[in-house]
C-alpha cells in the first residue's frame, strides 16, 4: 500500500495506521514510531502527534485493526460445517499472514488493554467470537470457560509456532485442521446438589 497516495486520498489518521502497519511488516515493531511513520506519510511529527499522543496509543490503534481483521475472518469461517475448527483455522491463518500485527497484538507492549478502550473493545470481540464457538459446551464468560481458554490456548499455541517459525508454514493449515479434528475440550463440571 502506498502510504503518501492513502494520505492524498483520505484522512491523516488512516494513513499513518497504513503507514505503521507497512513499517511494522518491513521492519518489524522497535522500527514502528511516529516520527518514521509521519515521515513515511509525508508529514510533520507534529501533525502526527495531534492523532497519536505517542507511539503506544498509535500501535494500540493498530492492535486493535488487527483485533476487528480477525474477528472479521474468524466471523465468517464459522459459518457452515465444524465452525469451532473453521474458526481456529481462521485464526491461524491470520496469524500465519499477518506475522508482525500478531505478535504487537499479543505481545507485551500493549499488556495494559485498559489503557485503550478501542483495543479492549476490539479484543473483547475475538473473545467473544472464542466463547460462542464453544456455548454448546460451556455457555460461561471467558475467564471461567474452561472449553474456550483450551481452544485459545491450543490456537493460539499452534499460530505462535508457526509464526515462531517451529512449525512449518507449508504444512500448516493441513496439520493444524488435522490436530483441531482430534482433540476433545473439557465439559464444564456439572453441579450436583448440595448437602
Amino acid at each position: 500500500m502506498d502510504s503518501m497516495r492513502s494520505y492524498r486520498h483520505g484522512n491523516l489518521p488512516v494513513a499513518l495506521l497504513a503507514a505503521a502497519r507497512e513499517i511494522l511488516d518491513e521492519n518489524g515493531l522497535q522500527a514502528v514510531g511516529l516520527r518514521e511513520t509521519a515521515r513515511r506519510v509525508g508529514v510533520s511529527a507534529t501533525a502526527a502527534y495531534r492523532h497519536f499522543t505517542n507511539k503506544e496509543d498509535l500501535l494500540a490503534s493498530v492492535a486493535a485493526q488487527g483485533f476487528h481483521e480477525l474477528a472479521e475472518a474468524m466471523e465468517g469461517a464459522t459459518r457452515g460445517a465444524d465452525p469451532l475448527i473453521r474458526g481456529g483455522l481462521a485464526y491461524i491463518e491470520f496469524a500465519n499472514q499477518n506475522r508482525g500485527l500478531f505478535r504487537l497484538m499479543f505481545g507485551p507492549v500493549l499488556a495494559e488493554r485498559t489503557k485503550y478502550p478501542a483495543l479492549q473493545a476490539a479484543s473483547a470481540g475475538v473473545e467473544a467470537m472464542l466463547v460462542r464457538g464453544v456455548a454448546d459446551l460451556d455457555p460461561r464468560p471467558l475467564n471461567d470457560n474452561h472449553a474456550a481458554m483450551a481452544a485459545w490456548g491450543l490456537v493460539h499455541g499452534l499460530a505462535h509456532l508457526i509464526v515462531d517459525g517451529f512449525f512449518p508454514a507449508t504444512h500448516a493449515a493441513a496439520q493444524a485442521e488435522e490436530i483441531l479434528a482430534k482433540v476433545r475440550l473439557p465439559r464444564p463440571p456439572v453441579s450436583g446438589p448440595t448437602s
